[in-house]
């Protein structure tokens, strides 16, 4: 063992210099003499010395902005309303969520539907009604409004090609009430008969909490923006400025985030007002670095793992070689202002100063010479850049999607000179993603022969049930122009009888509705695929919102579902 340790400090450090008779003065070194004096050329030329760039570096800002909120959205349409933008809603909540009521009850499956009713049955036992009266009360609920029922004829149950739907019908059937048509019947001023006052007092609370939870999940909060016929949404969020409408309009939303580039900004035809800026905000301007830029200090090089000046570009690639230049010459002018602004509301820059080193104040005016621009909305109207307006629009910042609940790929058949609508996946009535191609097929319609060996005559070949052909009609009576109409291939027995149509079974073919028409131009040669996923997203005010959005994506080229007409064909057993 050490009986003493010693420690060692130095509380400063200074060179040991030698005489000045051999030469160990400092004046050298501080000298910064160089051996190459190409390098500092090559150095002034890159931070532009040569061009006699001498300004100061920026301390101070002066910023004085204009807000103004939001305050509508309007789905497109020539009988669309609008509505007030509600606080806290992200945007794709209203266009991708939005529904007619009507449209909004089909969309609820069998078993969302019970799990509703079944909520009204536990509200009714948290306010106070007797023990005696609860079980009359949930037998007249449930007479009121039951789930449906299996109707005789197999062929017209619409869960026939549904086993897990059927199933949990069966289940269901005297278990829960339907909440879509049990709220319908509570809006209208259904009460059970047979109620004192105070058990009339208690129901009446417990309605009154189950409706305002059921319009909160289940009640559309804007109309529909969903364009059947161009497969995209269409809407558009308005404001006023200084009394001036102006409108930012999505012409083709396909799904997901709704960033600003989905808008084209619509003044009308009189040019916006000068901005009226609020008191000017002083702050300090940041340095905005990247990787590769050139280093600000004499005797620093650069990384080497960004090299700017390595990139190749071609004799007509002239836009990169401009943009590489520009970050070479031009990096250390970089500056960030940061300026803190309230969403969902658009913005304007009243003014900007700045003021550098020097004390010299220099005005900033927007970047534009009428043909280029930075950050600008295009005009919907010209088509070019529009008023330096910043739009901050009220989007979900983190969205959490699941699979597709339905999915419909629209392919043409060229052979057939048909479209087909093929639905791969639709909503169960048990709420999962259902796939159509598990359905057991249909008998293949065939005439069996009169004698032996002759052949049997087949009137159409079998189409998988859930191929829905879109059939070529013309857009206008005057036009030679074509769109396509959601159509059936007709079904046949073995001894020629007709057997009921197989319909549509997924909410985007709608087949409630008579008369569905898609764009030519909209279902190229690649196809389209139009998805329904679950999407949850919490919202600005810290509400959790759930809903069923539509997605659009390419498809997978052309398909074939061997369509023909009069067959004669070998009877079946025969070689």
């Amino acid at each position: 063992m050490f009986d003493v340790m010693y420690f060692g400090q130095f509380h400063r450090l200074e060179p040991a210099v030698r005489p000045s008779s051999t030469g160990g003065q400092l004046d050298d070194a501080l000298a910064a003499r160089v051996a190459d004096p190409l390098f500092l050329l090559a150095r002034q030329w890159q931070m532009a010395e040569f061009a006699g760039e001498d300004g100061g570096t920026p301390v101070w800002c002066r910023i004085s902005t204009e807000t103004t909120p939001l305050s509508s959205f309007r789905p497109s349409g020539d009988d669309a309303a609008a509505v007030r933008l509600p606080e806290g809603v992200p945007l794709e909540y209203l266009a991708e969520a939005g529904a007619t009521p009507a449209e909004a009850t089909r969309q609820i499956p069998l078993r969302t539907a019970a799990h509703a009713g079944q909520r009204f049955l536990t509200t009714l036992r948290t306010v106070g009604l007797p023990a005696s009266l609860l079980d009359d009360i949930d037998a007249k609920v449930l007479a009121k409004a039951p789930l449906p029922e299996a109707p005789a004829d197999p062929e017209k149950d619409p869960l026939r090609r549904d086993p897990a739907g059927r199933a949990l019908r069966d289940v269901l059937a005297t278990r829960a009430p339907d909440g879509v048509t049990l709220a319908t019947a509570l809006a209208d001023g259904w009460r059970p008969s047979g109620l004192t006052a105070a058990a009339r007092t208690a129901f009446e609370k417990a309605a009154a909490a189950w409706l305002d939870w059921f319009g909160q999940r289940h009640g559309p909060l804007a109309p529909s923006s969903w364009a059947r016929e161009r497969l995209e949404h269409r809407f558009a969020v308005t404001a006023e400025i200084a009394g001036h409408p102006v409108t930012l309009d999505a012409p083709e939303y396909t799904g997901g985030a709704a960033d600003a580039h989905h808008f084209d900004l619509d003044t009308g035809d009189t040019p916006l007002p000068a901005p009226r800026g609020e008191p000017a905000k002083g702050m300090l301007p940041t340095r905005v670095t990247y990787p590769g830029m050139p280093a600000e200090r004499w005797w620093e090089f650069e990384d080497a793992t960004v090299n700017l000046p390595d990139i190749r570009a071609g004799v007509p690639d002239l836009a990169r070689l401009l943009v590489v230049e520009f970050a070479n010459i031009y990096g250390n002018d970089h500056w960030m202002v940061p300026l803190e602004l309230t969403t969902s509301a658009l913005h304007r820059i009243a003014s900007l100063e700045v003021v550098d080193t020097f004390d010299e104040t220099t005005v900033i005016e927007p970047a534009s010479d009428g043909v280029w621009s930075v950050f600008r909305p295009t005009d919907a109207q010209t088509g070019k850049p529009g008023p330096p307006l910043l739009p901050l629009l009220p989007t979900a910042t983190a969205r959490l999607e699941g699979a597709p609940v339905e999915e419909v790929l629209f392919a043409r058949d060229e052979m057939a000179n048909l479209g087909f609508a093929i639905e791969r996946v639709v909503q169960s009535a048990s709420g999962r993603p259902r796939v159509r191609a598990d359905e057991p097929p249909d008998d293949a319609p065939q005439v069996p022969p009169t004698a032996p060996g002759a052949l049997a005559y087949r009137l159409v070949t079998s189409v998988p049930a859930h191929w829905i052909p879109l059939v070529p009609v013309l857009l206008h009576p005057s036009s030679a122009a074509i769109c396509f109409r959601r159509g059936q291939i007709p079904r046949f027995a073995a001894n020629g009888d007709r057997l009921p149509q197989v319909k549509a079974a997924g909410r985007i073919l709608e087949p409630e509705v008579k008369g569905v028409f898609f764009r030519d131009e909209e279902i190229p040669r690649s196809g389209v695929t139009v998805s329904r996923v679950p999407v949850v997203a919490r919202g600005e005010d810290g509400r959790v919102l759930q809903w069923v959005g539509r997605r659009v994506r390419a498809g997978r080229g052309e398909a074939s579902s061997a369509l023909a007409f009069d067959e004669a064909v070998p009877p079946r057993g025969s070689r």
